[in-house]
Order: structure tokens, then sequence, then C-alpha cells
């Protein structure tokens, strides 16, 4: 099973919900919850666990490999998808107390300069760039990015991010720090689902699966990225960094392949678990679901992204 993982023999489900409810119980008696928001969290949830399945990761595929497919069907079977693993939250009693968590986080987390929505702002913001001839393209990837981080360092990244998130405009009733961290906690520590007829538990990290878990990871990464950054020798070569989950991008201006391995060694020794690994090209770069191509051809622009053929 996932190192991440621990087999337990019952499930605490019941437990877990009695645990939240005295706190939101408490948070509507104090006038920190408004009533909307407390019979939404109030009322009746399914005591059942979770469910764990594997999400094929396409958008890892070389996307030359996708187009040999794609003119010879018969050699998907000779093609090897890794699995992510996701925790199917949905009905159970972590799901809607993850969503009003996470309605606190998202506005934190939109406000991070390296922060990425999806593919099109991504091409919005290159097609504008003007790059360098010598300019290198970087991609990373940070390895098992939802399981490889202690609870206690993404609770403590919530506090650190806490000063932001008092600026930001919220749909609701924003409550005191203490709430935040009580409930974060029961959410991070009684991931309880079921696979293949047994009960597990995650002893890191957070469930693909639950409404919060990009949020808290957001934060947290996001702190890590910028004391990679703040350390690195050669950290003004780097620009135009932006990140989206576990992918990243960044622009190494007048540098030499070398150094780029260096920044990626200096990056793997910060954090005991995150761990990242590179592409990098003076021509074309992968990133996402965009295929970036930099060139003399583009003469006043340098960078013009193309969308790589999807499978149907």
């Amino acid at each position: 099973m996932l190192d991440f993982l621990w087999e337990i023999a019952k499930l605490n489900i019941i437990e877990t919900n009695q645990k939240i409810n005295t706190i939101i119980f408490e948070m509507h008696r104090k006038g920190v919850m408004d009533e909307i928001t407390f019979k939404y969290l109030s009322a009746k949830r399914d005591l059942k666990p979770g469910r764990l399945y594997l999400l094929p990761k396409l958008h890892k595929l070389d996307p030359e490999l996708i187009e040999s497919v794609q003119q010879n069907p018969t050699l998907y079977k000779n093609v090897r998808i890794q699995g992510r693993p996701i925790v199917s939250l949905s009905g159970t009693v972590l799901e809607r107390i993850g969503q009003y968590l996470d309605k606190f986080m998202l506005p934190a987390v939109l406000k991070q300069e390296t922060h990425l929505r999806d593919s099109l702002e991504f091409i919005n913001i290159i097609e504008k760039l003007q790059v360098k001839p010598d300019a290198y393209l970087v991609s990373f990837d940070i390895k098992e990015m939802y399981n490889n981080m202690s609870h206690v360092e993404m609770i403590d990244a919530v506090k650190h991010a806490w000063p932001t998130i008092i600026k930001c405009k919220h749909t609701i009733l924003l409550p005191p720090l203490r709430y935040i961290l009580e409930l974060l906690k029961i959410v991070l520590e009684n991931n309880e689902f079921m696979f293949n007829g047994k009960f597990y538990k995650t002893s890191t990290g957070v469930p693909m699966g639950n409404s919060l878990s990009p949020e808290i990871t957001d934060l947290r990464v996001y702190e890590v990225l910028n004391s990679i950054l703040r350390t690195f020798q050669h950290k003004q070569k780097i620009s135009s960094l932006y990140r989206f989950r576990d992918d990243g991008f960044f622009i190494y201006n007048e540098g030499t392949d070398d150094e780029i391995s260096q920044f990626f060694e200096h990056a793997n020794r910060q954090h005991a678990l995150l761990k990242f690994t590179h592409e990098k090209s003076q021509t074309k770069m992968q990133f996402l679901d965009v295929l970036v191509f930099k060139g003399l051809r583009f003469r006043n622009r340098n960078l013009r992204p193309h969308d790589i053929p999807k499978k149907d």
C-alpha cells in the first residue's frame, strides 16, 4: 500500500462528527458563524468513510507518445500511465467542513504572485513576455506534493497567512483564527477512507478529493518556494516563475545549464519530504497542456503557446 497510509482496525467517524458539531455549535452560539452557514454545516451527515481511487495522469504523457498512439491506436497497450491517488470525501463528515475552510484559504492563495488559475492565464502571461535568445525555459514538478507535507507545517502555514486572510474579502463571516485551526486539525487528522474492503488513514499530507486540499498545500508550498528562491545564489537570474499546484515554470536568464541543476539540488535540500524534478530547454518546453516555443521566428514576441493535441 502507499507509504503515507496506514491500515486501521475501525473507523472513528462518529467521534469526528461529534468534534465538528461541538465546535460549530459553539461558533454559532458566540455569533462568529452566520445562521445559513450553521444550518449547512450542522445538517445531518452520512457516517461513511471516503473512497480511494486512482486518476490517470494523462497530462504527464510525452506529446510525441500521444501523437504516436493517435496514429497507431494499437500502441496504447504499451503505454504505462501513472495513477494519482484520489480520496473522494463526497457525502462524508469532512466534505462540508472542508468546503467551509476553503472559503477562507482560496482568496489568500489567489493573492500569491506566482499562482496560476489555469492554462489560459498562463498563455495570456507568456504571450506578453520577451525573452533573450540564450534564456532557458524550465518546468518543474513537485513530487507527491499532496502527500509529503506534515499536518503541523500546513497548520503553521495558515497561521503565517492569517494577516493576508484577514485582509481578503470573504463571502461568509470570517471567524477567529482559533476556530479555523481547530477545524483544520480535525480535517487533517481524521481522513479515513475505504479501499479494497479495508479501512485506512493518512499519516501525512491531505487527500486529493477534499475541497480544502489544493489551497492548504498551496499556502505551504508558496512558503517553501520563497525560501528556496531567497537562499539561491543566482536568484536574480530567475524570472516569470509561475505555479499551478505541483507544476511550475520559470525562465532562467543569462545563466548556464549547471546553474539550473544547482538550483534544483538546492531546492531538494530545503524540505525533508518535498522533492523537485525538472526539465529545461532553450527552444521549447511543455507546461500543463501547453507547448511553449522560443525562437527568432517570433521576433517581436519570443514565446508562443500551442495547445498539445489531446487524445479523443
